[in-house]
């Protein structure tokens, strides 16, 4: 009985052994290059391309997930389709020495998602391998980061849901799921799951570490109005502007309802702290306005400070800075706003009509850059901080832009894109070749260079001369199963 029980005891730890390696084996992968830079701050997290020291890690490609089988999303399982690249910046801003640090499928369905890179971790989304009972992969996302050399891959968290909303932290994971939200602190041995708020009914991510913002229906039923609250990097929850913030008297706040307000979260600027809302009083009337607030570092909210800029419920704004006022991108009828002196007075510059509605991607010396319908254009839009009905529009690339998996970064004057026009691979822009005095539109390029390829002499198809993504070469990472798709997309046939 004694030698049983040793050899059960054996087995046991034997099958505990076999666990372990594989465990630590589903993740592992070569190294490439090193881990230099780490104690540099990224730029670009939130996007699709992020730059750390002279390392630029980003998406590869818009990863088909249709179809996608269990096998399909292993790790390692597709070479470079969907994975998380690594080039070396050259001071040229040329990239070489290009190579997979993450060979997994980033994919999200949430608007405005990308990666993160702290420290020496890389933070990413990617399809999960849970299964129904079919064998048939769940519409389930999974959390993840991996060590910038590519050394060590950890599972954060897994929700069930392939459009929720995420902020990577430098010590937590901030997601929403069932109109929860909730924090990953991965600062310790363990990551620790915790929900924070619960039952939002309205939700703001903000750029890259920062906050996630929202609103919440009083506990009370009783109680109109809502509150509006931040869930600060570290997981904290605070409430900034209260069910009462309004209400000046002494007695019950609740007996007021011109002071009880609905808040609409539309707009946040990391750059000076700003939040954007809009009010829409509880009283008969319903009267909206659209309101910003600069939050202190105590997050207490003073209504004296707090600045109206429009008499309506703007749905869509780009924000200049709480002091210097708003920009409606609501509609093709771009307007700006400044903050108003008076509760009656408008501070609205004139309008300025675009063929489309537009999104502004950034500002530099003078211009802005936006897409309008999925082209690249830029103007003047800004003279004294309201907009300028003079405006002069330059379409800057007849590139077709995407933002299915992430929107755009503006990293050392290169605008890295999600192609629609080729939606294999990550492309980027050299924004100074643009010359104002020709307007000759600047073309994308394939983030990664190219290798040389010798076509088939046999081949029922010739080079497309005219066709700048290629001019005689293919990616120089693209595999042989790839090449196929890629040749296929930029040929034009001997017939």
């Amino acid at each position: 009985m004694k030698k049983l029980l040793v050899g059960a005891v054996i087995l046991v730890m034997v099958v505990v052994m076999l666990f372990t390696l594989t465990a630590c084996d589903k993740y592992k992968f070569d190294a490439v290059g090193t881990k230099e830079y780490a104690d540099q701050d990224a730029v670009g997290n939130g996007t699709l391309a992020v730059k750390q020291g002279n390392y630029l890690y980003f998406v590869n490609n818009v990863a088909d997930d249709s179809n996608l089988t269990k096998e399909d999303n292993e790790w390692k399982a597709n070479g470079t389709n969907g994975a998380i690249m690594k080039s070396t910046i050259n001071e040229d801003g040329t990239l070489t020495c290009l190579g997979i640090v993450v060979p997994k499928m980033y994919y999200t369905d949430a608007a405005d998602a990308g990666i993160y890179v702290y420290g020496e971790w890389i933070y990413y989304v990617a399809r999960s391998q849970k299964t129904d009972n079919k064998g048939a992969l769940l519409s389930s996302l999974e959390f993840m980061r991996t060590k910038i050399d590519g050394t060590k891959t950890q599972s954060i968290a897994i929700v069930e849901d392939l459009s929720a909303g995420y902020v990577f932290t430098k010590t937590g994971l901030i997601y929403s799921y069932d109109s929860n939200i909730h924090y990953v602190d991965y600062s310790g041995k363990k990551f620790k799951d915790t929900t924070v708020v619960e039952k939002y009914t309205d939700i703001q991510f903000s750029e890259e570490d920062l906050c996630v913002f929202y609103t919440q229906a009083n506990e009370n039923e009783y109680v109109l109005g809502n509150h509006l609250g931040v869930v600060t990097s570290t997981g904290e929850n605070k409430t900034i502007i209260r069910e009462d913030s309004y209400y000046t008297g002494t007695g019950d706040y609740r007996t007021n309802i011109s002071t009880l307000f609905t808040l609409d979260i539309i707009a946040y600027n990391a750059k000076d702290n700003s939040i954007y809302y809009t009010k829409t009083c509880k009283d008969s009337d319903a009267q909206a306005t659209t309101n910003g607030y600069v939050i202190p570092e105590n997050y207490v909210f003073n209504k004296s400070n707090e600045k109206t800029y429009a008499l309506a419920a703007l749905s869509s704004i780009y924000s200049l800075g709480a002091d210097i006022g708003i920009v409606d991108v609501s509609s093709a009828t771009v307007a700006a706003y400044a903050p108003m002196t008076d509760a009656i007075n408008i501070n609205k510059s004139d309008d300025v009509t675009f063929s489309s509605t537009i999104t502004i991607l950034y500002e530099e010396d003078g211009f802005t850059y936006y897409l309008l319908s999925s082209k690249l254009y830029r103007a003047n839009l800004f003279v004294n901080n309201t907009v300028n009905k003079n405006a002069y529009e330059e379409k800057i690339s007849d590139v077709s832009f995407s933002t299915k998996l992430g929107k755009p970064s503006y990293l050392n004057g290169y605008l890295y894109y999600e192609s629609s026009d080729d939606a294999t691979y990550l492309s980027r822009i050299k924004m100074s070749d643009y010359d104002a005095t020709t307007q000759a539109l600047i073309k994308g390029y394939i983030v990664s260079g190219y290798k040389d390829y010798t076509y088939p002499e046999d081949a029922d198809y010739t080079l497309n001369k005219d066709d700048e993504a290629i001019k005689g070469k293919v990616p120089a990472y693209i595999t042989d199963a790839d090449l196929e798709t890629y040749i296929t997309n930029h040929k034009t046939t001997n017939e």
